[in-house]
């Protein structure tokens, strides 16, 4: 699945431009299910839902309805949301196999598709 998931990284690219945040997630109590975080300078209150619907198309394109029941949540947030800065202290292609906690979440597996900070605003 890891590679399908960098394959809809490179077509959301392509699509709509730079990625900050691409981390797929298993945490909490979905220990046997994806959770999919996707942060981009682009993402805003205006934009998420587009964003949303896109990434649905993407997934729903690329995996098969068994794999498409694997996937429990899919968080489309700004640079400036609490977890999207937790997770930017990863390195991409960072791989979390042990229990961590991070935002307060326990965090059971990751994978760091890609992780770029965005430029400070001053």
């Amino acid at each position: 699945m890891v590679d399908k998931f960098k394959q809809i990284l490179a077509d959301l690219i392509s699509q709509k431009g730079k990625v900050n945040l691409f981390a797929i997630l298993k945490m909490d109590e979905y220990t046997d299910k994806w959770t999919v975080i996707v942060s981009a300078p682009w993402i805003n209150a205006t934009t998420k839902n587009e964003v949303f619907a896109l990434m649905r198309d993407l997934m729903i394109r690329q995996f098969t309805p068994e794999e498409m029941a694997t996937i429990a949540r899919l968080g489309i947030f700004p640079n400036d949301e609490h977890i999207v800065q937790e997770l930017l202290k990863y390195k991409e292609g960072a791989v979390i196999s042990e229990d961590e906690k991070v935002n307060g979440n326990i965090v059971h597996n990751a994978h760091i598709l890609t992780s770029n900070s965005p430029p400070l605003q001053v």
